[in-house]
């Protein structure tokens, strides 16, 4: 068991440090979990840390899931035989820069929950979830033979509120659920921070990183708060992810270096954050809001986070090592005095040009692909049961009402305007103008469609507490005759997750956009690639009826990474496109990645 003392770790009552690395089984396929684990004890770490995604393990409500990646058990089970201890940080919130935190959408379907407190709506159901994923892990328990040596609560409460009863709330909810293994907090570094996010039946801990050293600060508080814990540095940042329209973020392996010999020259424990990244596959990618002031006004830039959850991470997302790991696995073996085994270069492959030659138009299958409902207001995402994906409203615009503004209030987070099957317009959260000048167009008459799509909820900060909710919040209104304004009502509400594209019916080529456009390609099943979508504007790429991920011109990312788990002999390949093709309908799937294009 793992317990403290004077400042120090003991297992099983000798002298102890913890040397760990994160790597999340949910973003990597199980069939890579061993050698992502291999590498991580090659560096010279005896410990591996993950979290657990409520939002998918718990998809809808009340059916849980914990096979093929989601089975947290085997992974646990894999760094074991390694002979690797885990800590695990099952939430509920999570953070990890993924949509909503790792909470699941359906708790925003009650208009009135509070997440991240004591409300029940929230509460009890987080219970729930907790019992099922302590019951995945209880076997592996260090009081039960295992080698999970403790257990977080909750997640950096301290940057999100700072209420320590609720703290308490949590620990004693895991408690309650047995678990009899040393419990810890994480939060960020400073007075502040520590006092709000710890609780009195838990170890605090810190999260930290990218300053070029390991600095008093970092630990002086920790030390006057709590005297006779062990600094225990639970996120060392050795990156941080990327988001749509703004440059790659990464920081120098020489600095992490350095901050690695500080934190043993001090016997600190330390843990990567991330040691391997993985990927954000499908629709699990969240974002940020940055907040600025202007003037006396508070103003705020959402910021939508890249598929590839690299994160300038040691062992980059494919899996290949890359300077850092090399650098702090010199460090390691000078530390532990001993050599450790070089890993191999990770296998890829080019396959070349692939043309999607079949195509066929979103809105010639939404009864294929979706179940409409009928709603008099429009109402968000989450009320029609859905959590990830686009969702397309429609109503009808009458004839004669001299309509002359179209206007958008709460909208989230990026949606394109039809009329009478003609695109109008798209518009962001971001845009100050929520409205479209619509002059003479709608005189006759006719059939307004609205596609939202949901581009990753917001997964940092106390404004969680509002809810991310998707689609339309708030109303659609017009300004029409003598500048009335009115609410558009009587609504066909299309749900559209994406899960079914078997269901699409190639027979009619595409022409009108969105579209999906299919093809084929033959590959070896040993290695992996990177799908480039050069040609494409926005949307998404699945492989073998798999969401690899979104897509952007923009960049910095321009290409998706397919594992070779996935692949077959013979492959299908489905990319959408919400908006306009650059070129021909290819794409290349070559032997190298690109995560840090130049923005356009």
């Amino acid at each position: 068991m793992l317990n403290f003392d004077n400042g120090k770790f003991y297992l099983n009552s000798k002298p102890f440090n913890i040397y760990c690395g994160a790597i999340h089984y949910f973003r990597i396929f199980p069939k890579l979990w061993r050698d992502r684990l291999e590498k991580l004890k090659n560096i010279g770490f005896n410990t591996v840390e993950t979290y657990c995604a409520w939002n998918l393990h718990e998809e809808e409500e009340g059916y849980f899931n914990f096979d093929g990646m989601l089975d947290v058990a085997e992974f646990i089970k894999t760094a074991t035989e390694l002979g690797l201890f885990v800590i695990v940080r099952p939430g509920p919130y999570i953070c990890s820069e993924c949509d909503f935190g790792g909470l699941p959408a359906w708790l925003l379907k009650d208009d009135s929950v509070k997440i991240r407190s004591d409300d029940p709506s929230y509460f009890d159901r987080a219970k729930i979830y907790l019992e099922k994923v302590i019951n995945e892990i209880r076997p592996h328990f260090s009081s039960n033979g295992g080698n999970v040596i403790a257990i977080s609560v909750e997640n950096e409460y301290g940057s999100f509120g700072n209420s320590t009863r609720y703290m308490d709330m949590c620990a004693e909810m895991l408690l309650d659920l047995n678990v009899d293994i040393p419990l810890i907090t994480t939060d960020g570094f400073t007075r502040q921070l520590i006092e709000s996010g710890s609780t009195r039946h838990a170890l605090p801990c810190l999260n930290f990183g990218k300053a070029g050293a390991i600095l008093e600060k970092h630990i002086s508080p920790l030390n006057e708060l709590y005297p006779d814990a062990p600094v225990f540095h639970s996120e060392h940042w050795v990156g941080y992810n990327s988001h749509w329209g703004y440059p790659r973020n990464t920081y120098p392996a020489e600095l992490v270096e350095k901050e690695v010999k500080e934190q043993l020259e001090r016997d600190m424990s330390f843990s990567f954050y991330m040691f391997h990244g993985g990927t954000n596959f499908g629709f699990f990618n969240g974002a940020n809001v940055d907040f600025y002031f202007d003037k006396d006004k508070t103003k705020t830039i959402y910021k939508q986070t890249v598929t590839s959850y690299d994160v300038d991470a040691p062992v980059n997302e494919w899996g290949e090592c890359g300077e850092k790991y090399f650098a702090v696995q010199k460090i390691m073996e000078k530390h532990l005095k001993t050599k450790l085994p070089r890993p191999k270069k990770v296998p890829v492959q080019s396959i070349g040009k692939v043309e999607l030659l079949e195509s066929t138009s979103l809105f010639e299958n939404l009864d294929n692909i979706s179940k409409p409902t009928h709603s008099m207001i429009a109402r968000n995402m989450e009320y029609y049961g859905q959590n990830f994906g686009y969702i397309l409203y429609r109503t009808a615009i009458k004839p004669h009402h001299k309509i002359s503004t179209l206007f958008f209030i709460d909208v989230f987070d990026r949606f394109h305007v039809y009329f009478n099957k003609k695109h109008i317009a798209t518009l962001h959260r971001n845009d100050e103008k929520q409205h479209v000048d619509v002059i003479g167009l709608m005189d006759e008459g006719g059939v307004l469609e609205i596609l939202v799509e949901n581009t990753g909820r917001v997964n940092y900060g106390p404004q969680l507490i509002t809810g991310e909710r998707k689609g339309i919040c708030g109303m659609v209104g017009v300004v029409g005759d003598e500048g009335a304004r009115q609410m558009l009502c009587e609504w066909d509400v299309y749900p559209l997750p994406m899960k079914n594209l078997e269901s699409l019916d190639f027979s009619r080529t595409a022409t009108r956009f969105p579209a999906f456009f299919k093809g084929t390609f033959k590959a070896e099943t040993d290695k992996d690639c990177f799908v480039y979508t050069d040609n494409f504007t926005k949307g998404f790429v699945m492989v073998n009826g798999f969401n690899l991920g979104r897509f952007s011109s923009k960049g910095p990312q321009k290409s998706l990474y397919l594992p070779h788990p996935l692949l077959k002999e013979e492959n299908e390949i489905i990319v959408f496109e919400e908006e306009k093709l650059l070129g021909k309908p290819f794409v290349e799937i070559k032997d190298y990645h690109t995560l840090d294009a130049e923005i356009i």
